[in-house]
């Protein structure tokens, strides 16, 4: 059986500059040392050390390289920021006092590789336009994410070992679930062992029968990898928030052989998630839209803590977001448990961003990284998309095409995209024009792939988060050096955006948190309209900003959530009602819509059941607050999975009533539409609303 001891605490750290103290596990920036390069940690333990026992020094994350000695003795190196590995240190161990050393190295790539030819696996962590610096040659490695950032401790065990487990859940030809178990044992005694495994599966967060399996094997010295199957003729399924419950099971493997005996526990769950001949995406069955968003929670996994995780996971839900796309990096694996348990997806990316160097030795690199990624992840049913590289450049033909390969070889079911890349990336209204012509041509590249896994803009924080991050006199007018470090693009916002400074600070803000909100409620209603037929999927970009700065989060580093936050909670709505507009400007006395003022009403439901005998509510309120509008008419039947357009069926054209014009003693101005649909009780569903200018007439003697 395996014992542990713990060995975070406060550790020496020395560099060729620093003698000092260290908490571990924290990356070495966040405890105040600013430095890349090489660092010493060492501390001291003391063992009871047994005969009968194996001992292994065990690291949950070390950025970047590692050299971990026992007693001055080398044990071994690792190379990787997000993975666990350990080290047998049997032979190295003394009974009574030990002593470790770590020497970390987390270097700053020279620059004539950085950024075009990279050789450091750390995605976002050492390049991305979010992070300290930007993009810039000069800044964009600054405040390095080295150290040990993850727990480290030391495990016991006994001569038999069950190192890991991998299930996989598979929805047969028949009808019925077929679970595999992979498990990898360990068996350290110089002569083959007969041993019996005892498979236990039962419910974790659910009331349910548990099953109960028995096996004999024998095990050969050495690593033996062991296949067991269990077939389930109605297990309990693992679904999105939206779509059910997430109905996990606890699986529980005794083994025991001679004197030795092991145990390992996982929680996972049945599910699939598969892309169709018809390109659209499927859980359990059942057409799914994805409503997404891009995540880089922080720049110092350290700090990411579970009452941090829980609360993203909370802000998450609270958008309505179904899937997460963890950009370009891999990240603790706490927060992949929370996306377990809040049923929200995973795509993961690996941590590969933007160009690396076209090498035979980065290639076996990069594939035994991926692999590790995937296998470290594999049990997590919320991970339902892997992804091998992020705007690949020059590394799209020649390394990702291996990566594919490498990531199959680990995991045969899950759907694996080569890359995210820039045919999958829109930006009208940031990088492009926001015109309907330069939209049209990026729902037609969007048909390809029938993904769109970035589009969105910059906004800049609240006040109270600004006063965190700059001086009064470098945030109005802003300095924009300062400001450019924080990642802000000044191109964009003025002479793209055109975003109005305003007179101060707060109008600044407001304009420029304003003009993020609107451009993602209308690219998200406007790619929801297009379900199926030309998206599947859309994955805004991005949650929330890294670290303190100016970016395209929708919630701020501090977690302060933006306006567009809430524009992209409404916009999200698995049920949400629409109103097409042919104009924002209108007049006063013109008609609003072409037709009945229904006519325009549409009804987008993203669930996988119907909805019946909705109240719908649409009302109209002028720039001064009254309402000069307001009718309800009940909705039979919407159905499952569709988009509809309620009022537009001829036994429901009772409407022609309702022709619409803007009274002309309105009072000119923003004039607001609000869609609200009711079920059961008169309990609220769904609530929408759309603003317009409506001007005074236009009036001209000569044409009297």
């Amino acid at each position: 059986m395996k014992s542990k001891i713990d060995l975070n605490g406060t550790w020496n750290f020395k560099t060729e500059k620093i003698a000092s103290k260290i908490k571990v596990p924290s990356n070495w920036y966040l405890q105040g040392y600013d430095i890349f390069g090489e660092a010493d940690y060492k501390r001291a333990f003391n063992l009871k050390k047994s005969s009968l026992k194996h001992y292994f020094i065990v690291f949950d994350g070390v950025d970047y390289f590692a050299k971990v000695f026992i007693n001055n003795k080398l044990a071994g190196n690792h190379e990787g920021y997000f993975q666990r590995f350990r080290m047998d240190i049997t032979r190295l161990l003394k009974n009574g006092k030990n002593e470790i050393k770590v020497i970390v190295n987390s270097p700053k790539e020279a620059e004539e590789i950085w950024p075009d030819k990279k050789i450091l696996i750390k995605g976002i962590f050492n390049h991305h336009d979010t992070r300290p610096g930007s993009w810039s040659k000069k800044y964009g490695q600054d405040k390095n994410t080295g150290g040990i950032w993850n727990n480290v401790y030391l495990i016991a065990v006994d001569a038999i070992e069950i190192e890991r487990v991998k299930i996989t859940p598979l929805l047969k030809d028949d009808g019925k679930w077929n679970v595999s178990h992979e498990l990898i044992i360990n068996n350290r005694s110089e002569k083959a062992l007969k041993a019996s495994i005892e498979t236990l599966i039962t419910p974790y967060n659910f009331k349910g029968a548990s099953r109960k399996l028995k096996n004999d094997i024998l095990l050969n010295p050495g690593l033996n990898t062991i296949e067991l199957n269990t077939d389930f003729k109605n297990p309990v399924l693992w679904w999105t928030w939206d779509f059910g419950k997430q109905n996990l099971y606890k699986f529980t493997y005794n083994i025991k052989a001679d004197r030795a005996k092991d145990n390992y526990t996982e929680i996972s769950g049945i599910r699939e998630f598969k892309r169709l001949e018809d390109k659209c995406w499927y859980l359990n069955g059942k057409r799914i839209f994805l409503r997404g968003t891009n995540i880089i929670p922080t720049q110092w996994l350290s700090e990411y803590t579970n009452a941090k995780i829980k609360k993203d996971a909370k802000l998450l839900k609270g958008a309505n977001i179904n899937i997460i796309r963890i950009h370009a990096h891999v990240n603790r694996e706490e927060l992949y448990f929370e996306m377990d348990r809040a049923g929200i997806m995973v795509w993961q990316d690996f941590a590969l961003q933007w160009a690396y160097e076209e090498t035979e030795s980065f290639t076996r690199n990069a594939s035994a990284q991926i692999k590790d990624m995937v296998n470290q992840h594999y049990n997590r049913p919320s991970i339902t998309i892997w992804c091998c590289h992020n705007e690949p450049f020059v590394n799209l033909q020649q390394l990702d095409p291996v990566l594919v390969t490498k990531v199959r070889e680990e995991d045969p079911v899950r759907y694996i995209e080569k890359a995210s890349d820039f045919a999958q990336h829109f930006y009208p209204g940031w990088y492009v024009d926001a015109t309907p012509l330069n939209f049209a041509r990026d729902l037609l590249t969007a048909k390809k792939q029938l993904l769109c896994s970035e589009y969105g803009a910059q906004a800049i924080p609240c006040l109270e988060s600004m006063k965190k991050m700059f001086a009064t006199a470098e945030m109005y007018p802003p300095d924009l050096k300062k400001w450019m470090y924080h990642d802000f693009q000044p191109e964009q916002t003025f002479n793209q955006a055109r975003i109005d400074m305003g007179n101060n600070i707060n109008e600044f803000i407001e304009n420029s948190q304003q003009y993020q909100a609107d451009l993602l409620k209308d690219l998200t209603e406007a790619f929801r309209k297009a379900r199926y037929e030309v998206v599947g999927g859309l994955l805004q970009f991005m949650f929330c900003e890294c670290w303190p700065s100016i970016a395209w989060g929708v919630v701020d580093y501090f977690r302060i959530p933006k306006k567009g936050y809430y524009y992209l909670k409404t916009a999200f709505q698995p049920v949400y009602p629409g109103y097409s507009m042919p104009r924002k400007n209108k007049s006063k006395g013109e008609s609003l819509s072409w037709g009945t003022l229904w006519d325009s009403f549409f009804v987008i439901n993203d669930l996988p059941y119907s909805l019946k005998n909705i109240k719908a509510r649409i009302k109209f309120t002028d720039a001064d607050g009254k309402v000069y509008h307001d009718v309800q008419s009940i909705i039979k039947h919407i159905e499952a999975d569709t988009i509809s357009h309620p009022f537009q069926e001829k036994e429901l054209r009772a409407f022609e009533r309702d022709r619409f014009e803007i009274p002309l003693d309105s009072a000119a101005g923003k004039h607001t539409i609000t869609l609200e649909l009711y079920g059961k009780g008169n309990k609220k569903i769904a609530r929408n609303y759309y603003e317009f200018i409506a001007n005074e007439p236009f009036v001209d003697e000569k044409y009297r």
